[in-house]
């Protein structure tokens, strides 16, 4: 290449680089845009009382079993069962 053509390769890069920019601003950030976020409120540290408020008692089901309950799996009294049985 001619030392005219990377001269005239570098303005007509410089050319498009303006060009692009200007209209980018024109499509994208044309103004200063102001907005209102919404913050949340602080979250309360006090738990309802489900089993006696009334407005509770139409959403749980009283029937229902208590997952938090412990439930003992077959009849093994053995306190320490990965040390296998005691002979």
């Amino acid at each position: 290449m001619k030392q005219n053509d990377i001269a005239s390769l570098i303005i007509v890069a410089f050319i498009t680089a303006v060009f692009s920019f200007v209209v980018s601003d024109l499509l994208f950030g044309g103004g200063h845009h102001s907005s209102n976020v919404p913050t949340a409120s602080s979250i309360s540290t006090t738990f309802p009382d489900v089993k006696n408020d009334p407005a509770y008692n139409s959403i749980f089901n009283s029937g229902a079993l208590d997952p938090a309950q412990p439930v003992q799996v077959g009849g093994s009294q053995n306190s320490q069962p990965f040390n296998g049985p005691s002979q």
